[in-house]
Order: C-alpha cells, then structure tokens, then sequence
C-alpha cells in the first residue's frame, strides 16, 4: 500500500475517533462510559440531636467525628450530631419543655438517678445490642443498680465521678502529715490539729470545710455519703434509710464540726464564706469533692494551690463506700431527626448506635481524656487507679465500691438536706431545730419528693 495512503488512512481514523470521543462527552475521564461503575453515591445525610447541662461541646467532639466515619464506611451515612450544652440551672425545666413541645433532643444527658422519672420518655437499648451479663461485666456496679430496670438497659454511662479529699499539701507537711486521712475518726483528728483558732474565738483557718448546709459546696452528698456508710452493714438493702440509729449518729457527726463546744469545731454557721473559696484561697486545709472541681481549682488560683487528692475517709475500711454522681446519655422516645430521602434507618436506633459507639473502651476514652473523669468502664477505671501521679487515680479507685440511691428529685432533695443542717447548727433559736425533729422533718419532706 502506498505510503500516501497510509496516513490518509489514519487521518480518518483519528477523525473518527475524536468525533465518537466529543458525542459520548467523555472528557474528563470520569465521564466516559467505562468509568461511571465505579463512582460511589454521595453519602445520606442524618442530622441527630444531643443535649446535656455539665458537658461542654469539645467533650464529645473526637467521639462525634469518628462516629461519623463509622457510618459512613458501615452503610454510606453522613451522621452528624449536634451537641448543645444547656444552663445547667434551668437544664431540667427547658428539657421537659422541648419534650412537650415536639423538639425533643434524640439524645440528652439524665443523671444517674433520673431513669425511674423518664422511663416513659425514654427507650432502652435493644436486646440485641448489649446483654445483662455484658453490662454487668463492663461496667461499675452501680451502673447496673442505676441504669437497669426490670432486665432493660437505658443507658451506657462513659464516666462515674465520686467524692474524694483533696488536701493542702503545705499544710499537711507543716502539721506533720504525709498521708491524707484513711477514715473518719482519723479525719477528726487532723481537723483538730489542723484547725487555727484566733484570740477571740473565731477560726483563722479551717481544718476542713465541713459541718455547713448552704455554704458547704456538695455537703448534701456529703452527708448522705455518711449516712450510706453508717447504714451499710446492718442496713445494706435500705442504706438511704433515715430512720435508723446510725443515721441519726451520722448527721450528728456531720454537724459537730459546726459545733464551738466540740474537740474538732471547725465550721463557723455565721460564716458566709463559700466552701470552695476557703480551699482556694489557702484558708482550709481539706474539701470534700467530685472530680470535676480540679478544674475550678485551677482556674481560680492560677495553677498555683499546692494541692493532693486522695480517697474520701470510710467508716469502715472492710466495707468500703463511695458515693456515686453522674451523667450519663439517654435516648428520648419518638424524637424526631433530619433525614435525607432514602434514609431507612429510624431516629430511635442510630440514636442509640451512636451511644453504644460512645461506650466502647476505646471512644469513652477519647471523651475521658478531654472530660477528664474517672471511667465507669471497669477495664478503664482499673488503668486510671493504677496511674498513681494521675489526679483522677483516687476517683477511679472508688468507682468500684460507689453507690447511688433513690435521689429521683435531686435538686430539691439537696435543698432540704442543706436546710436540716442549717437547721441544726442555727445559732438563732427561731431558725435553730432538734436534731430529732430536723431528721425526722427531712425525711418527711424526702418520702414525699421521691
């Protein structure tokens, strides 16, 4: 074949080619034909809702982006949950609002004692997502106690914070103290000791800030925690109970350390300053609190407190008990969410997928990390106690023997415990109660609460 042939030959082919290419519109490459199998759909969109009053929005931010990736590698969904932090003050109030007004959040954090109130406004987990024995045996046991209602689990907590002493450490080695008090007849020792009374009879420093209602930050839970040891061995199924001996003895022992004829005065009742200021401020020596106020210590001293922390005193060193206090994530029942069209899967179920997700060791760990909270994981929670330079060793220690009780109305049950121990330590005869009839006042007011 001629050589001039040959090429006019190609010149057509290639005309062709580039004609049959600009019909099929394939430029780019990801147009053409032969590619279009391989491009993947773009991902649903879900858009889901969460709510909670202590936890701010970086708290949850690692777990909420790696759910995301999870979703979308599992079955193609762009989830995205939205987090508000809501005052906590009103949180209850504007909470149970949304709920009457059709704007339930999916997800809202309850405290461990709600559950019996919003059981109705609440869905358990699916059977087939967690069983009994798992729970029991991933979780602290007062999880169980809290969260499980006739053989249904309502919630998967990341964290349970108890109180612990945080301590002076300049103080202590001053007294001559290495080691925090172990139990309460030692605690009463160093409150003695520790305390600085002036000429006139008034307190220079604190030995503990102990022994008020109103201006004892926590002292509720405090003095519950007291009553709950002094009732645990003979009283274990009804710890709570106020109408027993050693109750009694306990709110006694509580609020001698506002009595002036006492060994181991240290509360003045005239005294308006606030607990946590004493402690901040280097005017007490012990404080009595939760986890989440290293944080407020910080911030009010600059980092410059030279502070410890160590286990809370027991009453009994052999039959350990701690007092339980946390927040833990709940589903809402028939909360809606935003789905694009073609969304299969109910608001209900990827609400608790993203809640399961959350409690696996390896997410809450990413929440504690930020939180900075002892873990209601017993795995995690042993790690924790066995980092002895961690400020959260001393909580995570006592996750194991923690207890709660049946403290439905909390905020208000808090008011009338600070009130029977104002009470009680009043100076004024008018406002100043008997011990029996204070008792047997706050447990009425109790009963009725709850």
């Amino acid at each position: 074949m001629a050589k001039g042939k040959i090429v006019l030959i190609l010149l057509v082919l290639i005309v062709i080619f580039a004609v049959g290419w600009s019909t099929v519109g394939c430029a780019p490459l990801s147009q053409c034909p032969w590619e279009k199998g391989d491009t993947e759909e773009a991902p649903k969109k879900v858009a889901l809702t969460f709510v909670g009053a202590m936890d701010s929005a970086g708290y949850w931010k690692e777990i909420i982006a790696a759910f995301n990736k999870y979703e979308a590698k599992k079955r193609n969904l762009n989830v995205s949950v939205r987090y508000e932090q809501l005052d906590k003050y009103t949180y209850e109030d504007v909470l149970l609002d949304k709920m009457l007004n059709q704007e339930s959040p999916n997800i809202f954090l309850a405290f461990n004692t709600w559950i019996p109130k919003y059981r109705n406004r609440i869905i358990a987990a699916p059977e087939s997502m967690m069983s009994i024995n798992e729970f029991e045996d991933t979780f602290a046991p007062v999880a169980s106690e809290d969260l499980i209602i006739e053989g249904e689990i309502y919630s998967l907590p990341l964290y349970i914070d108890t109180l612990a002493l945080y301590y002076n450490k300049d103080m202590f080695l001053n007294a001559g103290y290495i080691t925090a008090p172990k139990t309460w007849q030692e605690f009463t020792d160093y409150v003695e000791k520790l305390t600085i009374m002036n000429e006139k009879g008034g307190i220079d420093r604190l030995g503990a800030t102990i022994g008020g209602g109103e201006m004892v930050n926590r002292s509720s839970d405090v003095i519950m925690l007291m009553v709950m040891q002094n009732n645990s061995q003979l009283y274990p199924d009804n710890l709570a109970s106020f109408s027993t001996v050693e109750a009694m003895t306990a709110i006694k022992f509580y609020t001698d350390f506002a009595n002036s004829d006492n060994r181991f005065y240290t509360w003045d009742p005239e005294d308006q300053q606030y607990s946590i200021d004493y402690f901040t401020q280097g005017k007490a020596a012990m404080s009595i609190n939760y986890s989440y106020e290293i944080e407020n210590i910080e911030n009010k001293t600059g980092g410059n407190l030279n502070y410890g922390i160590a286990a809370v005193p027991q009453q009994y060193m052999k039959d350990r008990l701690n007092y339980a206090s946390y927040w833990t994530p709940v589903v809402a029942k028939g909360a809606s969410c935003t789905k694009e069209d073609g969304v299969s899967v109910s608001c209900e179920s990827l609400a608790w997928e993203f809640i399961y997700f959350a409690a696996q060791a390896e997410n809450a760990g990413l929440y504690l990390e930020q939180a900075n909270r002892p873990a209601a994981n017993l795995t995690l929670a042993k790690q924790q106690s066995s980092d002895s330079g961690s400020q959260m060793a001393p909580f995570a220690s006592q996750v194991f023997t923690a207890k709660s009780w049946e403290d439905t109305e909390n905020k208000k049950n808090d008011e009338v415990l600070m009130k029977m121990i104002d009470s009680i330590i009043s100076t004024d005869n008018e406002d100043k109660k008997d011990l029996v009839i204070a008792i047997s006042d706050a447990k009425n007011q109790i009963k009725e609460l709850n």
